[in-house]
């Protein structure tokens, strides 16, 4: 092989590996099948909804970003409890998902939920927020150290993180060890991000632990 062809080859190769993501989401699905997944009825009663949003005490004016908003089972909750003043930043990586939700706050004349395509390892949110909810979403984000610290970033003094996911050997991930977060684990990232534990709750849910995180 010529010198200009193997200089052709490792240009080309290079432009490739340039155009990857860094980071992926695991086991990703296409929008349609995570429509069709998230907003499935058992799933949805599985969430404890109103439960959830009475222990996040949202109050008015505040900035929450849902990460991983998914079809905005939350985000539309949330739009009445930050008003008036405030919004609601839907975060996803999938255009189609925020498409999804934003047709959905359209149809209900909801005009404070503001749609954010965030990246792999960083939320790119626009503003300072009070409020990051992570429900069911951590274990699929792959450098979940790196992302928790970028998230960090932009909490307000008094921001707080709060997560929720389901206990290693509970959940459909149960058998897939890349798709399991600890509550151990997530404190020990939150640590390295400036953050610990405020609150707990134990006694929502008997397959998934529910923490709130807050800087020191």
């Amino acid at each position: 092989m010529s010198k200009k062809r193997c200089f052709a080859c490792v240009a080309f190769a290079l432009t490739v590996a340039l155009a990857q993501p860094a980071a992926a989401q695991l086991a990703n699905r296409s929008a349609d099948e995570w429509i069709a997944t998230l907003e499935s009825p058992t799933r949805i009663q599985s969430l404890k909804i109103y439960e959830t949003l009475a222990k996040l005490a949202i109050k008015p004016g505040q900035m929450v970003a849902d990460i991983g908003a998914g079809t905005g089972i939350f985000t539309i909750r949330f739009s009445p409890a930050v008003k008036p003043g405030g919004k609601v930043y839907a975060v996803d990586v999938d255009e189609k998902l925020l498409d999804h939700i934003m047709e959905a706050a359209t149809e209900q004349g909801i005009v404070n939920v503001v749609p954010v395509l965030g990246e792999f390892d960083d939320p790119a949110l626009p503003d300072e927020i009070d409020l990051a909810f992570i429900n069911d979403v951590l274990h699929h984000i792959e450098h979940r150290d790196v992302y928790l610290k970028n998230l960090a970033g932009y909490l307000k003094p008094a921001g707080r993180i709060a997560v929720i996911d389901f206990k290693p050997d509970q959940g459909g991930h149960r058998n897939q060890p890349e798709l399991q977060v600890s509550q151990a684990q997530t404190t020990a990232w939150m640590a390295a991000a400036g953050l610990k534990p405020v609150e707990e709750f134990n006694d929502l849910f008997t397959d998934k632990w529910f923490v709130i995180y807050a800087k020191r």
